[in-house]
């Protein structure tokens, strides 16, 4: 069979060895996501195409890492239609659920528009009969339950109320079932997380720290006054200290703009001060980037972020602190929006296919496919605006049709783009510097730069 080089590889520029004569470079696959340690001339006969002097046993590896495939597979053909299977695929629902739409925090970069209230009674009981006529699917295998904002902990009773419906049924089928929540952290407290991990089951916590505490407190501020960073580092510090809680994962999360790039490098020495460097524990830095709003006074440029990125990162490795250094896992489903059986449910009760789209201002109106109480809506959620997402992709529309971190980004984000927003991930600009952190890891070093 002939067979060819993939487009989806990226090799590093360097060279790294351990001092004892080992040479090796680094392979990332971006089919497969996976990172591969290769001797120096495997490295350059792929960059050539000559597959050749290569042994059997390391092109048996190369194919199993999707580094070499059939020489007339046309891949972006076949990673388009991976990913439009998987966002047809119906055996794994989920729903995002936002028990309110309040927020107590007013950060400035923030796109939504808060308004008090929570699900009424009604609205609760409508969504509950809503996930769980799809949990009780015959194709469905795994129930997954996100809780989204706003803020959900002001939603708290519907969460404990309506988790211990869907567990039941999820138990009562034999489904997998999975929860995480998306909080700003300022209204956990020991006593109600160890609620949401065991009764809630809730496995993961997206929490958002903006930087040391005053510049925490003043770029996410609470509405009515005070300080929150302390109170939420101190709650989580209790919690990932219990040995009961080892499953349960946390990542913190940073929005970084032109206000709080210069504290970074003093969270994280924090941060690892603090005894965060933990495997359960990731942290995340992202770009504030438009969510319906104009951020352009703020945000930082994609490459002058990816440039110190890098930076943050090493420190991160140095410290001892988690982060990803590449995506480990292909993305066939680049977001819920894509998927058939994905759908949010606001704290109006409102259906969205995105999560850009509730409590924003215009848009909310515009994108609404439906509401709970709608009683002719179908199992899963009418079509959405970016259910034809992998066409757009295969047909050019965005830049996705040619790169090579198409098959772990998915595009990231087809709404930005349809907006006319190029929102490719940090990676695309640093990869070089990540691939030589991952080295970095195994305790390897680099030795040569090849220029250019």
């Amino acid at each position: 069979m002939d067979e060819k080089v993939s487009r989806y590889l990226v090799i590093s520029e360097q060279t790294f060895g351990d001092g004892d004569g080992l040479r090796t470079k680094v392979l990332y696959a971006t089919r497969t996501a996976e990172l591969m340690f290769v001797v120096p001339e495997v490295a350059d006969s792929l960059e050539r195409g000559d597959l050749t002097s290569i042994s059997p046993g390391m092109l048996a590896k190369l194919r199993q890492a999707q580094v070499v495939v059939p020489a007339a597979e046309d891949e972006l053909a076949a990673i388009v239609e991976r990913n439009r299977a998987a966002g047809r695929d119906i055996s794994r629902v989920q729903y995002i659920l936002m028990p309110t739409s309040y927020c107590n925090m007013g950060c400035v970069y923030c796109g939504q528009e808060h308004v008090q209230g929570r699900l009424g009674s009604d609205h609760r009981d409508r969504i509950r009969d809503r996930v769980l006529r799809a949990a009780r699917l015959p194709t469905t295998e795994h129930l997954q339950i996100d809780w989204f904002g706003a803020e959900p902990m002001m939603g708290y009773a519907a969460i404990k109320d309506l988790s211990a419906d869907f567990i039941r049924v999820a138990d009562e089928r034999g489904l997998g079932y999975s929860s995480e929540i998306v909080t700003n952290g300022s209204l956990l407290t020991p006593r109600n997380m160890a609620v949401l991990i065991q009764q809630c089951r809730i496995t993961k916590f997206d929490i958002t720290i903006d930087g040391p505490p005053e510049i925490h407190d003043e770029h996410r501020p609470l509405k009515a006054g005070g300080h929150s960073f302390w109170k939420i580092i101190k709650t989580i510090k209790k919690v990932i200290d219990d040995p009961a809680h080892a499953h349960v994962r946390f990542e913190f999360r940073t929005n970084v703009d032109i206000h709080n790039q210069d504290a970074i490098s003093r969270y994280i020495d924090l941060m690892a001060d603090l005894a965060f460097g933990r495997p359960n524990v990731t942290f995340l830095l992202m770009r504030v980037r438009p969510w319906s709003n104009d951020v352009s006074a703020i945000e930082m440029a994609k490459t002058d972020f990816a440039d110190q990125e890098l930076g943050w990162l090493r420190q991160m490795h140095e410290r001892g602190l988690t982060f990803m250094r590449m995506p480990n896992l292909a993305k066939k489903v680049t977001c819920p929006a894509v998927r058939t059986s994905s759908e949010l449910i606001s704290g109006k009760g409102d259906i969205f296919s995105c999560t850009d789209q509730p409590l924003v201002p215009g848009l909310e109106q515009e994108t609404v496919l439906g509401h709970v109480t709608d009683v002719e809506l179908e199992v899963f959620r009418p079509t959405g605006l970016y259910d034809d997402w992998n066409d757009d992709v295969e047909s050019g529309k965005s830049w996705c049709k040619g790169c090579v971190f198409l098959p772990t980004c998915g595009g990231m984000c087809p709404k930005l783009w349809r907006e006319g927003y190029a929102p490719c991930p940090s990676y695309k600009f640093n990869v070089q510097g990540r691939l030589g952190l991952a080295a970095e890891r195994l305790g390897l070093r680099q030795l040569t730069t090849t220029a250019g």
